[in-house]
């Protein structure tokens, strides 16, 4: 047989057991693996992969890339193959581009109750609680999303500070009855965001869904609060909850200037010592400035969509995070305007850092548990068939790198680029098809494709 392409010599990176195959080789056809085994392979194409670690296409499922070119190189050049998102919009014409003229990498989407369902039914007002018809209406909406691929709901709480318990519970029964994931930035950060994790423990209960806790480093990374949020979950899966959470591997998060995280007293949730001097400009002709408190105003009452980085987080809690297993990686990729020279280094450099700084450098944890917190994990998490492994039959997507020297190049706006690639990356593969290659994108441009859950249901025709 003649494969497309064939990848030899490498450590294979397999799970289910987990393990390093050595002296193996793949072999792919139609985009799919269609054998791994130590024989000798004649391919169209072939990679020679000796002293390199051949790994599952990162999965980038906690994203803000939702269709944007510029935004999935930056991510398909730190190693990942399929992205999901939806989380702040759903653009129908981006959506229906993608499933005719496919994508640079795989696209899923979540429906957003925050920024998509409450629009829906007519609700500006993020300080509003949705009345009984227009929860109606949101479930509607829900159900034909859920029908249509969706992987899950999304609740922004901390944006949209008006949403109800009656709301979450609604959905979140409704997310159980189509076996979809309810994932959910919460309320508050900091000490506050305890009683978030609270109310949302206490909403699994009620409603069995599965849910899933974003961007933990972000949200309580400061102050000694993640342990004591850890362990609220921790005690929530003891008792038969089906939680699980993220977390990035930067100690600054990124946000709009107008965002409601930055209402009034909004310093008391990070610390006695954090001031508008803690938020860096992060897009726009200021970029690279930190804020004092005039430019802060100013920019909140006439710029409020200017990106800033908040220096806030305690670096340590990030190892403290990582140990978990029920903690995965997330980019949370693209969030704000994001553009050359702009926007924050988790979009070009999360995968790479957690390889080289938190498994290399500092050994938290080993490189296949690594691995697997932005593969196998969010794969079979939030219901991603055929891919996250490298097994027979599995979707070719595909990460070859070297261990020794993968590193992520990307910093802070006024440090350096936001956007570097990262080193040591020397293929990415989407598909079967060779879409990266030593830091450059390859003429190979739609080899991603748009995919859906459609666990129990056949798609029909799109509205």
């Amino acid at each position: 047989m003649i494969y497309d392409l064939v990848i030899k010599n490498g450590s294979v990176v397999c799970f289910s057991p987990d393990r390093l195959l050595n002296n193996v080789n793949i072999g792919i056809l139609n985009g799919v693996i269609h054998k791994i085994a130590p024989e000798v392979m004649i391919g169209k194409i072939v990679i020679d992969a000796s002293g390199k670690i051949i790994s599952p296409g990162f999965i980038d499922f906690h994203s803000h890339v939702d269709g944007n070119r510029f935004s999935a190189e930056r991510v398909l050049l730190q190693g990942a193959t399929t992205t999901i998102g939806g989380e702040r919009s759903f653009d129908g014409k981006a959506i229906r581009k993608i499933y005719e003229l496919g994508f640079l990498i795989n696209q899923g989407f979540f429906i957003s109750h925050s920024f998509t369902l409450r629009r829906a039914v007519g609700i500006k007002d993020p300080y509003h609680s949705a009345d009984s018809q227009e929860i109606s209406g949101m479930l509607t909406l829900a159900e034909k999303f859920f029908e249509r691929g969706s992987f899950g709901i999304h609740f922004g709480l901390e944006f949209v500070p008006g949403t109800s318990e009656a709301e979450i519970i609604e959905l979140a029964r409704l997310a159980k009855q189509y076996d979809r994931i309810v994932t959910v930035h919460l309320r508050k950060d900091g000490q506050e965001a305890l009683d978030s994790l609270d109310e949302i423990i206490a909403i699994a209960d009620k409603t069995q869904a599965s849910i899933h806790i974003l961007h933990l480093m972000y949200m309580v990374g400061f102050q000694g609060v993640m342990e004591s949020a850890l362990k609220k979950i921790r005690d929530a899966r003891m008792r038969g909850l089906d939680i699980t959470a993220d977390t990035g591997i930067y100690a600054a998060f990124p946000s709009f200037i107008g965002s409601s995280i930055l209402d009034n007293d909004w310093e008391k949730h990070y610390g006695k010592d954090i001031s508008e001097k803690n938020l860096m400009i992060s897009s726009g002709i200021n970029a690279g400035q930190f804020c004092d408190k005039e430019s802060f105003e100013r920019l909140r009452e006439d710029f409020p969509n200017t990106l800033i980085t908040a220096f806030v987080c305690d670096e340590p809690e990030i190892k403290r995070a990582l140990k978990e297993d029920y903690v995965f990686v997330s980019t949370n990729a693209a969030d704000g305007p994001h553009y050359e020279n702009m926007g924050h280094p988790e979009t070009a450099g999360t995968f790479p850092k957690l390889i080289h700084k938190y498994v290399r450098e500092e050994g938290t944890i080993e490189l296949l548990e690594a691995i697997k917190k932005i593969t196998v994990y969010p794969a079979e998490r939030f219901g991603i068939k055929q891919k996250g492994n490298l097994l027979e039959g599995y979707d070719a997507d595909i990460v070859i790198f070297d261990n020794e020297t993968i590193e992520d190049k990307a910093d802070y706006v006024g440090k350096g680029n936001p956007n570097e690639p990262p080193a040591g990356i020397d293929y990415v593969i989407v598909n079967g098809v060779i879409v990266a290659q030593n830091g450059t994108i390859t003429q190979n441009q739609n080899a991603g494709r748009m995919i859906e859950n459609l666990v129990g249901f056949t798609r029909g025709d799109e509205d």
